[in-house]
């Protein structure tokens, strides 16, 4: 570009104007020269330093982000009779250092633009968002134009000339486009801002900053923003696109997270959103010490990052929710496509038309507020529908809660009964007390757990707690017969003895973590024709003794196959027996020395096992002997046991 041109040649450079021109034309007769130490003078570049300037090689003058001062040169003649009075447009808003000078073939030099970083927005000739400078020039008249002019952003800088009626019809058509643009999303944020005072979610405080945030950006980059929101403060101005564009992807990640809830759905998206959070922020206050210039360039990658992480994340939301979030996934979308427009005119640089790109911004932004809009108001429609299948869902939790009130009252009434036989019947009520204390509490507790779930929780299944209201309700009634009416538990139809054990692991397990101690159960497939109620009754008394004298750790329940039977034992990590210390625990109401400082209780537990077992033919036996840990097996003979 510092090669030179012959004075001939440069002079031959000359546009003929006889109406407006666009900035592709007019780019075609400007020159360039660079001012690498920023010395050079009006008296210099139109003198002795006019050969250096050579033909700009873009399609308007772009010189990406340099820090040089750039001087530009048009000449320009009217051949129009019937206008004299013309339009420098600079399809630009903002420049920290530009002066423009206008050089007649006299000679004379004028000085209408003069604005360097102290000059706010009334200096200028024209009160237009971007920069305009008067031309007078009459039919035949010539003048070079000389540019000069430092950014700390893109120096990107079309120009058009205009005639003063058609900048009027151009600048009025802007102006309407602009509005349209910042009428539409005022409304769309008053509109959050009234259901963010009924509704008082935090979603719309997050949508209203995102929203800001954009009109803001938009209102800046067409240059409203310096002319009517701080119009004294170019300083601020210089800054602000790191500003507004850092807090659109800082907004739209907390929008983002609000909507999404990602830090429940997606925990990794979560964080990267919190790290755009935190490294904008970061830049933003980073600028105000470092080079703007590579704050402002690479603020365009961060915001791409931004947009893209959100789509990313409303991407795989809406791999599950995609009704949730439909909305939202359009409209980010659309967001992505707008910021990688940006990105590759900035960092790639493909010459795309400034007015195509704002325009296209505008439309994208109109097109993503309103998306936004719709996606709050669509999933507001679909939590009520939430809200009336959770009230559905409560009025039948709450029929299930009556019905397991009565029977649980009515259990506890007959369980009362039982205690009030105990003078008659002392040795069989004493059985009876023992075998259903420790089962109606792990009920108890296991019922008042599900009448304090979480509605909004996942369904939970009731058979395990019926089946234990079906055992327990059995065993009463068995039991209130009393010894003249009971008869043995006949065995019948072959029965799932896991399923009898897993019932019995249901119905301890509220009472194991009550005490925190982990229970156990390991599956087993076999069946037989065995007496459901007495085996039923062995293991849940092992089972509750093996709570009450385990102080901490952990309880094993299973079923070993045997040559000829098969063997039902129970692992827990108490304080562990000898043969003799368990031969003594086996006699009724006798309660071992250690198990004082342990538990209370009245020593029936094992007595009782051992006499069931011996009634139907099981073998009761110590599986292990030692200090630490007890293990105790049910040995139930073939033909009652089957391979299932």
């Amino acid at each position: 570009m510092l090669c030179q041109l012959p004075v001939a040649q440069a002079q031959d450079r000359t546009l003929v104007v006889d109406g407006p021109v666009d900035p592709d034309t007019v780019g075609n007769y400007i020159d360039l020269l660079l001012d690498a130490d920023h010395s050079l003078t009006i008296a210099e570049v139109k003198g002795e330093k006019r050969d250096l300037f050579s033909p700009i090689t873009t399609r308007v003058p772009d010189m990406g982000y340099s820090d040089a001062m750039i001087w530009l040169r048009l000449r320009v003649e009217n051949v129009d009779a019937g206008n004299a009075d013309w339009r420098l447009h600079f399809k630009e808003n903002f420049k920290q250092i530009f002066h423009v000078y206008i050089v007649d073939d006299s000679g004379r030099t004028t000085h209408p633009l003069a604005q360097d970083r102290d000059s706010a927005f009334s200096t200028r000739p024209v009160a237009h968002p971007e920069v305009v400078i008067p031309l007078s020039l009459k039919q035949g008249e010539a003048a070079t134009v000389y540019v000069r002019f430092w950014t700390e952003g893109a120096t990107y800088l079309p120009l058009a000339i205009e005639t003063a009626e058609s900048f009027t019809e151009v600048s009025t058509r802007q102006t309407a486009k602009q509005f349209i643009y910042y009428g539409m999303m005022v409304i769309l944020i008053v509109a959050a801002l009234l259901a963010g005072i009924v509704l008082r979610h935090p979603i719309f405080p997050a949508y209203i900053a995102y929203s800001t945030a954009t009109l803001v950006y938009i209102m800046h980059v067409d240059g409203v923003a310096f002319q009517y929101l701080w119009p004294s403060l170019p300083a601020f101005n210089s800054y602000a696109s790191v500003v507004a564009g850092g807090s659109y992807a800082i907004f739209g990640a907390i929008y983002a997270r609000i909507f999404l809830n990602t830090a429940k759905y997606h925990r990794v998206v979560d964080k990267a959103l919190l790290a755009v959070i935190t490294v904008t922020a970061t830049m933003i206050v980073a600028g105000l010490f470092v080079e703007p210039r590579l704050i402002k360039k690479y603020m365009i990658l961060v915001v791409l990052f931004a947009v893209t992480l959100f789509t990313v994340a409303a991407l795989l939301a809406a791999r599950k929710r995609f009704k949730q979030v439909r909305f939202y996934v359009f409209a980010w979308l659309g967001a992505t496509a707008s910021a990688t427009l940006m990105m590759t005119r900035h960092w790639f640089g493909i010459d795309i038309s400034q007015e195509f790109q704002h325009d296209s911004m505008r439309m994208v932004m109109i097109f993503d507020a309103v998306m936004m809009g719709l996606a709050i108001v669509d999933r507001y429609h679909q939590l009520r529908e939430e809200r009336q299948k959770a009230l559905r869902a409560s009025l039948e939790q709450a029929r299930r809660n009556l019905d397991m009130n009565t029977r649980l009252r009515n259990l506890e009434a007959r369980y009362e009964l039982a205690l009030e036989t105990t003078a008659r019947h002392k040795e069989h009520i004493e059985n009876t007390v023992h075998d259903i204390r420790q089962p109606l509490h792990a009920l108890r507790l296991a019922v008042q757990g599900v009448m304090s779930d979480d509605k909004a929780g996942p369904p939970r299944n009731y058979a395990d707690i019926y089946d234990s209201f079906d055992y327990l309700e059995a065993l009463v009634a068995d039991h209130l017969k009393g010894p003249a009416g009971r008869r043995p538990d006949e065995t019948g139809d072959e029965i799932d003895l896991g399923e009898i054990l897993r019932s019995v692991h249901e119905m301890f397990v509220p009472d194991a973590e009550t005490k925190g101690l982990r229970f156990r159960f390991v599956e087993t497939s076999l069946v037989s024709p065995i007496a459901p109620l007495a085996v039923m009754r062995i293991v849940s008394n092992l089972v509750s003794n093996a709570i009450k004298y385990t102080p901490s750790g952990k309880l094993l329940l299973g079923v070993r196959r045997l040559q000829n039977a098969c063997r039902i034992e129970l692992h827990d990590t108490g304080p562990g027996l000898t043969a003799e210390r368990f031969q003594k625990a086996c006699q009724r109401g006798t309660r071992l020395d250690s198990a004082f400082a342990v538990s209370d209780g009245k020593g029936h537990g094992l007595a009782i096992v051992v006499e069931l077992a011996e009634r139907y033919g099981y073998k009761f036996e110590l599986l292990s002997t030692g200090a630490s840990g007890t293990a105790l097996g049910v040995t139930i003979p073939f033909p009652h046991i089957q391979a299932g």
